[in-house]
């Protein structure tokens, strides 16, 4: 196997530059809401979808 090591200071960094480059962040924040939305209207589809049927 090949020996991954991931230290702290490469997830700082790897952090750093993704919430505080604008253009990156912009770009997390439209993933984060999309992804938020589509698990949304999973959970509710699956709790309260046959409320919704005609």
């Amino acid at each position: 196997m090949a020996d991954t090591v991931v230290s702290i200071d490469k997830l700082k960094a790897f952090w750093h530059s993704q919430v505080h480059d604008e253009e990156k962040w912009a770009l997390n924040m439209k993933l984060l809401r999309a992804a938020g939305l589509f698990a949304g209207s999973i959970f509710l589809m699956r709790n309260c979808g046959d409320l919704m049927a005609v």
